[in-house]
């Protein structure tokens, strides 16, 4: 097919032109938890470390324990938003599948009736052209009886 936009255009094909940041950007606006929990992970191991540079076992071990569990939860978010995600693209196919054969069905029933309003035109055209043929042989026909009328007349006043 042609390489004009189109309204049909997959949201795929807009991701894989997208530049690398305007991707993060999308990516993170599609699942907001995952990068949450990536930052709040980072953060739990930030503190953790920071506590064992100063000696604090107990706190460090708490942070350490706080990074296992976000990090768990973020794995959660990310399986649960692909999936979410999956279906979603799944019935945004099938939707826009739908929308391509509607707009298809569109398309041939213009046809048929500018195909049909063709037909009527030059249905038009021959009765007016039979109807000025017609007009044209009674025309004849009229100057035809007028001359006799003359002639009938010029013989009944001689």
């Amino acid at each position: 097919m042609s390489q004009l936009p189109s309204s049909f255009d997959g949201l795929e094909n807009d991701v894989e032109e997208m530049p690398f940041m305007e991707k993060i950007v999308f990516h993170c606006k599609q699942q907001p938890l995952v990068p949450l929990g990536t930052l709040l992970t980072c953060g739990a191991v930030v503190l953790a470390a920071q506590n064992v540079r100063s000696g604090n076992k107990r706190k460090a071990q708490k942070y350490f324990r706080w990074r296992v569990g976000l990090q768990g939860l973020t794995l959660v978010a990310l399986v649960a938003g692909s999936f979410i995600y999956g279906t979603s693209y799944k019935e945004r196919k099938a939707r826009e599948d739908q929308l391509r054969e509607k707009a298809k069905l569109r398309e041939q029933l213009w046809i048929q009736e500018l195909e049909r309003r063709d037909q009527e035109t030059q249905m038009r055209k021959k009765r007016a052209e039979a109807a000025r043929l017609k007009t044209q042989a009674m025309e004849a026909e009229t100057s035809k009886l007028e001359r006799e009328l003359k002639d009938l007349e010029a013989q009944l006043k001689k």
